[in-house]
């Protein structure tokens, strides 16, 4: 269970009722009905963009800030004398940071595989709770009334529970046909399922592993003993980190290539940074390379109208890996710094991706947030889900995390750090343990700073890739991936799902 943060009212979570007639029959109240259905114009502006000198939007300066930082933090030493000027992209609406603090409940045995079994789960969940209708369950139970009760999963939970409240709905009571129940998607399985996208859209047709060019080639590279792993299948945690390291590695690329367009001695990146350019010259530079290699394109259109010989097919295939990869690393950047206004700009984009790659169900379940949230809730409860929907365990910036995500760490915690070894490792005392994993844990730091243990910790720190870096850089600048070649064949034309999304959305 986690507290409700930064609520104006204490009954922002009121109407119940009300709150499941707007969702069920939004057309019947008036003041609803008169905004739906919204258009996909509507539901991708609910933050609506501000003019900026620039002349870009808010996701072209987000991509040139990632150019900027790449640069700082992983380009040549020089260029970390700008650190400070980098900062951070701009928040569209940030969550305030304040640190989460959960009380954990006993883990239970369920298999949350079908509707039933999920309404199982949630019977417990509200005995442990206190809280039910005092007529069917323990005596002192608290009536909710009409208080909403926010529930957060994964999307298969959030189908299941939505069957298992169309099928309460000839119950006699309020709380029997779960009408408290809200539920909302947590947002580390929508960055699960992002990478994933990405994963079947480069690595996944076999044939698009053939190019030198290729997401897989370069990977091969990074990590030459876990391409087999990769290519079937390379997990969350594996697919996140290659699109990360990959990315950075192609954009420094573009840096080199940006700065033998100015000079054409300068033939790498040392070289460049031995000009000393200024702060003000590189912010230039960033701008120009987003508006000429990361900015979408129609390239359907453009794939249908230009020859084949005047076209180079391994650079579209390039553009379109770091058009993806930028939404990617912007998704990730809100999600973990609770801009949740960026968040919800970017779900727009990735409703078009998903939508394209055959994900349709995270598609229509990101729409349905958005007219929800923006269209058909009060205020206050929009409110409430949109600055709740992130827990932040460490109470830093950059700490925040989806709801889902605490639940997979505190799994962890109960099936494995605290689960006990060898003969203690059983089932009926994991569950009697699992209460406690917050006082084991408040004990084990006590210790470690009784005994000057500070230093200790299961977090390893980030690898130094800078040398896995030079050599992929080398392999791209050899290959030249950000490089338009007249002519240039592919074995496969990476589909632009995005555009395709559209298409079919529109």
């Amino acid at each position: 269970m986690l507290p409700l943060n930064h609520v104006a009212s204490a009954n922002a979570l009121e109407g119940a009722e009300k709150v499941w007639k707007a969702t069920v029959e939004p057309r019947v109240d008036p003041d609803v009905s008169k905004n739906l259905p919204p258009t996909i114009e509507q539901l991708a502006n609910v933050h609506p963009e501000e003019n900026h000198s620039s002349g870009l939007n808010r996701h072209e300066r987000f991509r040139v800030w990632k150019y900027l930082e790449d640069l700082v933090k992983d380009g040549p030493a020089y260029f970390r004398k700008f650190c400070q000027q980098l900062g951070n992209p701009e928040m569209v609406e940030a969550i305030p940071i304040k640190k989460t603090t959960q009380i954990p409940m006993a883990a239970m045995d369920v298999k949350p595989s079908s509707p039933g079994e999920n309404g199982d789960a949630l019977k417990k969940i509200f005995q442990q709770s206190g809280v039910g209708d005092p007529k069917d369950t323990i005596p002192g139970t608290k009536d909710p009334k009409d208080t909403i009760i926010l529930v957060c999963g994964d999307l298969l939970t959030g189908q299941h529970l939505q069957s298992l409240i169309d099928s309460r709905s000839a119950e006699d009571t309020s709380w029997r046909q779960l009408k408290n129940v809200n539920f909302n998607l947590g947002l580390f399985h929508l960055k699960m399922a992002c990478a994933d996208t990405i994963y079947k859209t480069f690595i996944v047709p076999k044939d698009g592993r053939l190019d030198k060019t290729s997401l897989m080639a370069l990977v091969a590279l990074l990590r030459p003993k876990e391409t087999g792993k990769i290519e079937s299948n390379p997990g969350f945690r594996r697919m996140h980190e290659v699109i990360l390291h990959v990315g950075t590695a192609l954009r420094l690329d573009v840096w080199r290539l940006a700065a033998l367009s100015e000079d054409s001695k300068l033939e790498d990146l040392e070289a460049f940074a031995s000009t000393k350019p200024t702060w003000e010259s590189l912010v230039s530079m960033a701008q120009k390379m987003v508006r000429d290699y990361s900015s979408p394109r129609d390239m359907k259109e453009y794939r249908e109208t230009c020859m084949e010989n005047e076209r180079d097919m391994q650079h579209e295939n390039v553009q379109i890996m770091h058009t993806y990869f930028l939404w990617y690393e912007e998704m990730t950047w809100a999600l973990n710094h609770g801009d949740i206004g960026r968040v919800e700009s970017l779900f727009g984009p990735w409703m078009f991706i998903f939508r394209g790659c055959g994900k349709h169900k995270y598609a229509a379940e990101m729409r349905r947030y958005l007219e929800t949230i923006h269209f058909i809730y009060p205020k206050e409860l929009s409110q409430a889900i949109r600055m709740n929907i992130l827990c932040n365990p460490t109470g830093k910036k950059d700490g925040f995390r989806g709801i889902d995500w605490l639940v997979e760490h505190n799994n962890l915690y109960i099936k494995r750090i605290y689960g006990g070894k060898y003969s203690n490792h059983q089932k009926e005392r994991i569950i009697t343990k699992s209460v406690l994993i917050e006082l084991y844990k408040r004990v084990r730091l006590q210790f470690e700073t009784m005994f000057r243990l500070d230093h200790k910790t299961t977090r390893h720190t980030s690898p130094d890739m800078a040398a896995s870096f030079r050599q992929l850089m080398a392999h791209i600048a050899r290959e030249k991936a950000n490089k338009f070649i007249k002519g240039r064949t592919t074995n496969y034309e990476v589909p632009d799902v995005m555009e395709k999304g559209m298409s079919v959305i529109l």
